[in-house]
């Protein structure tokens, strides 16, 4: 790993190997094979032979997930191909980009002539060259300023923009949920690049005047975007966006559905790799088809009672933020032990549909969409928003038990754990509690979470 990289190196290199697992996805039978046969290389841990292409192979699968999905993916690798070059080459185009923290969402920033860009991007990305990469960013950001108790997520942004791994923002786009390093971190993000930053300001509560008062804060993003970016919004291609948007949600919450019964015909990697298009580039039409033939994939399967897993033996809810940094565990757990996570806390889409019929309505509903989005759902008012989600959950999708992502920088998660606790014990729930972080290996190995994972599973009585 180099010290001083390159500028943009690694979102380079990451363009450059999503191209290659583009091509090689148009034969997905081949694909998988080829993944499935070379395993052995790959899974059991990255060294310096596999290290810039371990994280990817297993993200698509490592050779267990079907082939029929791998073809999903490939519209999928398109979005984020697309998504990066275009910000790689927005600087020297003209084109002015746009910094749209995660947890949010682009549809307006893409309704201008503009480039919307996930400043977080290399949190998963960068793990494509080499899973030290993230902790190197994030190092960079505490070296020079950041509290360490910041979300990973934030100072990884910053590290990434200091090191030249980010594109210069022409503006920015933060929010005051799911977490106070939101609304702290970005202060010195804003210092930092010296853009203009929109903050949205979230709701306490989940209602009618709570989606009013969200919808004024769509409206002033708009006035804030035209001003800065000195250009009108393009409200046919606002609609266009969200036309597929309302497609992507209305698949993805199907297969969320499907999800609840046993067994499970999807695994929680579909929903998330999904959740990872949304978030760079919703509205995107190859995003919105890969939506469509994961759908096509899972309801299938759904239809002929045939489960994702050979043998599924558990079902797992997997709560907090999934392992990102590790995305694999959830395949490894169905190889393993054949436990299945049948939903989580960022995957499951419960986002409404949006009326496209005026401005007022789309704005409107718009601003109660983002309210639904995953973390943003559960974090913006009291703890009950995550009590009764995870109630709902236990209720409809019959899990054997919990695993709880205790993620270093979720003050809230960690705020609500001795009340979750409670609950699973009144629902003789097993539990197991990890304090790891889901991007930074530095807190806890791969190896350490495979080991509790494991160990839990054993004194459980389930393998």
């Amino acid at each position: 790993m180099k010290i001083n990289p390159e500028p943009f190196e690694y979102l380079k290199w990451s363009a450059n190997f999503l191209k290659l697992g583009y091509c090689l996805t148009a034969l997905p039978r081949f694909a998988y094979w080829g993944m499935r046969l070379t395993r052995p290389f790959y899974v059991k841990g990255e060294n310096f032979l596999n290290r810039k292409i371990r994280w990817s192979l297993l993200t698509l699968g490592g050779g267990v997930l079907p082939p029929e999905e791998l073809k999903a993916y490939r519209y999928g690798m398109k979005t984020f191909i697309d998504n990066i070059e275009n910000a790689l080459k927005a600087n020297t185009s003209g084109k002015p980009v746009v910094w749209v923290e995660w947890i949010l969402s682009s549809e307006i920033v893409g309704a201008f002539d503009a480039m919307p860009f996930n400043p977080e991007t290399l949190n998963l990305f960068g793990n494509m060259s080499g899973q030290d990469v993230p902790p190197m960013l994030i190092e960079e950001a505490e070296n020079r300023g950041f509290a360490t108790e910041y979300c990973s997520a934030i100072k990884l942004t910053a590290g990434a923009y200091m090191l030249e791994q980010s594109p210069q923002p022409a503006a920015i786009i933060s929010g005051s949920h799911p977490c106070d390093t939101n609304v702290s971190a970005y202060q010195s993000i804003a210092h930092l690049t010296g853009a203009p930053v929109f903050y949205f300001d979230a709701p306490y509560w989940r209602d009618e005047d709570s989606f009013n008062y969200y919808e004024k804060s769509m409206w002033n993003l708009i006035s804030f975007l035209e001003k800065n970016l000195h250009q009108k919004m393009n409200w046919d291609k606002l609609k266009q966006i969200v036309d597929n948007e309302n497609k992507f949600n209305f698949y993805l919450h199907e297969i969320c559905e499907m999800m609840r019964v046993a067994p499970s015909p999807a695994t929680m990697i579909t929903p998330l790799f999904a959740w990872v298009v949304r978030e760079l580039a919703i509205g995107d039409p190859n995003g919105t088809e890969m939506a469509r033939l994961m759908y096509e994939v899972v309801r299938d399967r759904y239809k002929k009672g045939i489960g994702v897993a050979k043998k599924e033996n558990i079902r797992v809810l997997w709560w907090n933020p999934p392992i990102a940094f590790f995305t694999y565990v959830f395949k490894w757990m169905e190889d393993e032990f054949g436990a299945v996570v049948v939903k989580d806390f960022i995957g499951d889409v419960q986002a409404p549909q949006v009326d496209t019929s005026s401005e007022k309505t789309m704005i409107h509903d718009l601003a109660r969409n983002h309210l639904f989005l995953a973390m943003a759902r559960q974090c913006h008012g009291p703890v009950e928003f995550i009590t009764q989600e995870l109630e709902k959950s236990i209720e409809e999708y019959s899990p054997d038990c919990l695993i709880f992502a205790g993620h270093a920088g979720c003050k809230h998660g960690w705020g609500a754990i001795g009340i979750i606790k409670d609950l699973l014990k009144k629902r003789g729930l097993p539990s197991l509690f990890m304090n790891m972080d889901i991007m930074d290996q530095r807190h806890a190995t791969e190896d350490d979470i495979k080991r509790w994972i494991t160990e839990f599973f054993r004194s459980n009585g389930f393998v």
